[in-house]
């Protein structure tokens, strides 16, 4: 009966323990397995998240070159004069000089221009060749024509420098009327890219490659474009190919199996490129390793099963310390793999328990020790610690951004990404940009949701790009803000100053009889004059004050937290006082003059439109009183005195005038800038025709009397004197004639900076009989 009951015991134990094992192994290999699988997922998002970030950076600058290259007036200017200088050398050579100084400074490897006019490929070292349609070197420059994108990428050998496989952005040039004058492009040699992307595939483990949107491969480690291989030809993705070719924002993922070969696939369609980048983790090898350890698991607890026999109690003890031993260095393992194959994109990398508020793992825990809230302190308490660090305008939004119920709440809505870059300081005075990304996710084996963190450090990366904007809000020819910014900057400092008590001065200056300079020395003259006032303008004041450019030869400036109105006076005389004693230009000595109007805030207005309208009637006094002299609005000017009229009565007065009102330009088709109700009631022809732009002013007046009209114009432009003639107005759509009076007198500025213009009071004398006939 012992033997039987032993028997019994022992098959009992046996089967327990075969049945432990298997339950075991299968818990066991699911656990590996979907740890496994989590590693391979976040280490391919990353290398597709890297890859991309790298080239968008490639890619960005290229194309931000182009495009201002394409928008260059120096260019469109040789592009205009080309057909006047063929062949000639020294025409060539300015061309190779232009384009070769592009090329080293943003040291590209090639740098061309082709002209839509002659077909002439310009390139940094020459004239290369001319383009003839047909030739299948020349294939991409007819096909970019012929679409109606503004910028394109190709990759194609390059003839002029060795036929290595370049690269290439171009963006058309087009002229005013919006006609395609040429193509400008640079490029640089596909093998960075491809560089690029073997430094991922041996540090991931992973095969990235780039495709454009019919399969074909444009880059990858071993290939490129220019080979014209088909990705999906022969590959174990083929099936996937449509899903692959997607072109949502949204990065695609999935896992395949084909065969014996298994694996992930990342893609991330580049809307700039209109290429898709392809991250394949092949993971056939590890899944048929895991297997081969369950088998020989299996081996070894038939042999184990003996022992247990023996030894039952003492064993399952055993067994189970080694269920919890292999579970923490499962988990140990796992953070070590994690952080060792992103440590070189990223600072730090922790992993958050967000359903529970709490650190995900003992890495994090000892991060959450050094912040000083202790190993168990809860998440949130980690977050207000580092927020100490953080630069007080980027605290709230940070807290808001990775805050637990916020967290939660995204990961509910279908969010698994979170970033947010801010300043931060180690020191507290030194502070430098960083980022943190966040990935959310769910975690099966605890049934929670956690967060892994990723800490860049962007620094250089957002000083380039805020860089960037800055250039955007200058003015080309002397570097301070246009006037779309500094109407911008301006406004915003007055919005943000009307909680204090700091007084602002709102200044513009203008430079005196700047019209005569252009007209007597040249516009190439008036410039210089214009940089080199500017300098001497900009040296006048504070590096708070905002100086910007808002005319040809007019400027503003915010001047901060001034004292009291003396201070400002005895300012702005010497910055008059200055401006009258210095001589400007180079090689010819000029002295200039500049007239200032000023308003106060908050006394004379709070906003930017308020103080423009009072300073701009300031400058008017000192203009009309002398010139070279500053004018504080409320001093010597005010709206009773001032001789200039209100916006809204001058409105009502050209709504309600009974004579026809225009401003003309003299161009060679004398064209109509301005018209009121009244002029286009007696023309007959409709607000829209006459506020066209291909509208020609000499089409409102009768051919016979067009001559009439050309030397009133000529006899009185050059003395700006009024003039009066009798003519005929053509009356549309039925074409009969009007006579009319013109009144006419030439304005002191110019349209474009080279026409003259001049406003004309346009009366109808149709019920005005001649004498003879009153006699009658």
């Amino acid at each position: 009966m012992r033997k039987h009951s032993l028997l019994k015991t022992n098959i009992l134990v046996c089967t327990i323990i075969l049945i432990g094992f298997f339950i075991t192994a299968i818990v066991s290999y699911r656990s590996n397995i979907g740890v496994f699988e989590k590693d391979v997922e976040h280490v391919s998002t990353l290398a597709t998240e890297g890859i991309n970030s790298q080239i968008e950076a490639i890619f960005s600058r290229p194309v931000s070159v182009s495009l201002t290259m394409a928008n260059d007036h120096l260019l469109k200017s040789f592009l205009t004069e080309e057909i006047k200088h063929p062949g000639n050398l020294a025409y060539i050579t300015k061309m190779q000089a232009y384009l070769d100084a592009y090329r080293k400074k943003y040291n590209y490897d090639s740098v061309f221009l082709v002209s839509t006019r002659t077909r002439h490929y310009y390139h940094f070292s020459g004239l290369n060749r001319t383009l003839y349609e047909g030739h299948p070197e020349n294939v991409w420059y007819y096909r970019f024509l012929k679409n109606d994108e503004e910028y394109s990428l190709n990759i194609d050998n390059d003839e002029a420098t060795d036929d290595s496989i370049t690269v290439f952005v171009n963006c058309k040039i087009r002229d005013a009327n919006g006609f395609i004058m040429g193509v400008v492009g640079v490029g640089f040699k596909v093998d960075s890219l491809q560089k690029l992307l073997h430094n991922y595939d041996e540090q991931f483990n992973v095969e990235a490659t780039l495709i454009n949107e019919k399969g074909f491969i444009e880059v990858s480690s071993l290939k490129n474009g220019h080979e014209a291989v088909n990705f999906f030809a022969g590959n174990a993705l083929s099936n996937f190919k449509e899903r692959i070719l997607e072109t949502s924002e949204k990065p695609q993922t999935f896992w395949y199996s084909h065969g014996d070969r298994d694996g992930y696939v990342v893609t991330q369609y580049i809307p700039e490129l209109k290429w898709h980048l392809v991250v394949e983790n092949d993971v056939s090898a590890i899944r048929s390793k895991f297997r081969e350890q369950i088998a020989w698991g299996f081996f070894i607890i038939c042999g184990v099963i003996a022992l247990v026999l023996f030894a039952i109690t003492s064993l399952i003890k055993k067994y189970n310390a080694q269920i919890v031993k292999l579970t923490v260095s499962q988990e140990t393992e796992y953070h070590r793999l994690l952080h060792s194959a992103t440590e070189e994109l990223y600072e730090n990398i922790y992993e958050m328990d967000i359903s529970r508020n709490r650190a995900g793992g003992e890495t994090t825990r000892r991060y959450f020790e050094s912040l000083g809230i202790g190993a168990d302190g809860s998440y949130n308490q980690a977050l207000e610690a580092f927020s100490r660090k953080i630069k007080e305008e980027y605290v709230a939004g940070y807290l808001d951004t990775f805050h637990s119920t916020h967290v939660l709440d995204a990961f509910e809505k279908g969010i698994h990404n979170l970033s947010y870059d801010f300043l931060c300081s180690d020191d507290g005075s030194n502070y430098h940009w960083m980022r943190i990304s966040a990935q959310i996710f769910f975690w099966h084996s605890d049934q929670s949701v956690r967060m892994i963190t990723y800490r860049k450090n962007i620094d250089a990366e957002k000083r380039r790009e805020l860089g960037l904007l800055e250039e955007t809000l200058k003015d080309s020819m002397t570097g301070l803000y246009n006037k779309r910014a500094t109407e911008q900057l301006i406004a915003e400092g007055l919005e943000n100053g009307k909680d204090t008590d700091r007084k602002h001065a709102y200044l513009i200056i203008d430079i005196d009889r700047f019209k005569t300079i252009n007209d007597q020395y040249g516009h190439a003259f008036g410039d210089e004059i214009i940089s080199e006032f500017t300098a001497e303008l900009k040296s006048q004041f504070r590096n708070d004050d905002i100086v910007g450019r808002i005319g040809g030869d007019e400027f503003a400036v915010l001047m901060k937290n001034v004292d009291q109105t003396e201070n400002i006076r005895e300012k702005l005389d010497r910055i008059c006082a200055k401006f009258a004693r210095k001589e400007f230009g180079k090689n010819q000595k000029f002295h200039v003059t500049a007239s200032i109007g000023a308003a106060l805030f908050p006394e004379q207005g709070t906003s930017y439109r308020e103080l423009y309208e009072k300073a701009d009637q300031a400058l008017y006094f000192s203009k009309t009183h002398g010139r070279g002299r500053f004018t504080i609005y409320g001093e010597e000017v005010s709206v009773s005195d001032t001789s200039r009229i209100d916006q809204r009565d001058m409105e009502a007065l050209l709504h309600n005038a009974t004579d026809g009102i225009a401003k003309l330009a003299c161009i060679d088709n004398l064209s109509l800038l301005y018209f009121n109700d009244k002029f286009a009631e007696l023309t007959g022809a409709p607000d829209k025709m006459l506020s066209s732009l291909h509208f020609s002013g000499w089409s409102l007046i009768h051919p016979d009397d067009k001559e009439k009209v050309q030397q009133a114009i000529v006899r009185a432009m050059p003395e700006k004197t009024p003039f009066t003639i009798f003519i005929r107005l053509l009356h549309h759509p039925d074409g009969h004639s009007i006579p009319v009076r013109i009144s006419g007198w030439f304005a002191d500025e110019l349209y474009e900076n080279r026409y003259p213009l001049f406003y004309a009071v346009v009366t109808d004398l149709s019920d005005i009989k001649p004498e003879t006939e009153k006699q009658g």
